[in-house]
């Protein structure tokens, strides 16, 4: 019996030796501070720690390998560790060896570098680039690019940065600038990737219709023939993210905001290159286009949405709907703007 009891308290020690402290009470963090709260979630959620048990480093700069670190424990991404590494600088037998490689696996980092610089403080810009990709968002980042931006002192990545402060990541100081090239300070960190999380762990509510909501709705642009495939999608990220930062501007009331998703599709039928009709389609028709043979189904990262093509005759049925899939990640860019109702329309 007692040698039992022995053995339980060595493994509770061990346990407990191994388990990191994640106490905020820093030493160099006074409750009146204005980071106090979110250094004590950051360390709470063990996005990162102190430079030691009792001091948390307020002031000081993070490292960029410091900084992936906490980003892919922030998204939970699985761990990734290639034989090779990507980078010439980042060797395999490094303590970030592994993040960097997680991050790069999971887009946080572009593929045209050989070099990741792990021991350079991470900037304003390249932590609000680096969140954006994280978030999945490269391709809108590059679609408002040349999008007016109220940041007098943004010469490069516009698209990020812009995202990163129009979704309240990163914001900018009271003379209109960004600073882009400024360092960011542990406290600064630790602020932004909180602001992630809480927007990132709240719920989407379906509105039953009950409710006194102001409805957003974001229509489906005009059917075009003039590209490869006639143009008629659904809600396209892009549309719906102006629309989300023009309701914003217009000084609406986010938690009062329901965006509306229609379930179903629009279909264009076109003969010889010229439209021929346009309409829309319940879920159960795009279904039953779905079932047929030879209809052709593709995705469209660019719009987060789906359409089939179908031939018959001389005729091209081309039919653009949104699956449980796109509509789930539109819920979360809606979240980001602090949207948190939707409804469900079927055409």
């Amino acid at each position: 019996m007692k040698q039992r009891l022995f053995s339980c308290l060595l493994a509770l020690c061990l346990l407990l030796v191994l388990i990191p402290s994640v106490s905020a009470a820093y030493a160099d963090v006074p409750d009146s501070s204005w980071a106090a709260a979110d250094i004590e979630t950051a360390t709470e959620a063990g996005l990162f720690q102190g430079v030691d048990a009792n001091t948390f480093g307020m002031g000081e700069t993070m490292t960029r390998a410091q900084f992936v670190t906490a980003l892919v424990r922030l998204f939970g991404w699985e761990t990734v560790t290639p034989d090779t590494a990507t980078f010439s600088d980042c060797a395999v037998w490094r303590w970030y060896y592994a993040a960097v490689e997680t991050a790069y696996a999971n887009g946080a980092l572009p593929s045209y570098s050989t070099t990741f610089r792990p021991n350079d403080a991470v900037t304003r810009e390249e932590m609000a680039v680096m969140l954006v990709r994280s978030l999945g968002y490269t391709t809108l980042a590059g679609q408002l690019a040349d999008d007016a931006l109220p940041l007098s002192d943004v010469t490069s990545n516009k698209g990020y940065i812009a995202m990163a402060y129009d979704l309240g990541f990163i914001t900018g100081y009271a003379d209109g600038t960004f600073r882009p090239k400024g360092l960011a300070t542990r406290e600064q960190v630790a602020a932004v990737l909180v602001r992630v999380m809480d927007k990132l762990q709240t719920a989407s509510l379906d509105v039953t219709g009950e409710e006194d909501f102001a409805l957003l709705e974001v229509a489906a642009p005009e059917p075009s023939a003039d590209t490869a495939v006639p143009t008629t999608p659904l809600q396209s990220t892009l549309d719906l993210y102006e629309a989300l930062r023009s309701c914003r501007e217009e000084g609406a009331d986010m938690s009062q905001v329901a965006v509306v998703f229609h379930t179903g599709g629009v279909s264009t039928v076109t003969r010889d290159s010229e439209i021929v009709s346009t309409r829309t389609f319940s879920r159960r028709q795009v279904e039953s286009y779905l079932d047929r043979s030879g209809v052709k189904n593709y995705d469209a990262d660019s719009y987060d949405c789906c359409y089939l093509i179908y031939t018959s005759g001389d005729t091209q049925t081309t039919i653009w709907y949104q699956t449980d899939e796109n509509i789930d990640s539109k819920l979360e860019l809606c979240r980001l703007f602090g949207v948190t109702h939707y409804v469900l329309e079927d055409f």
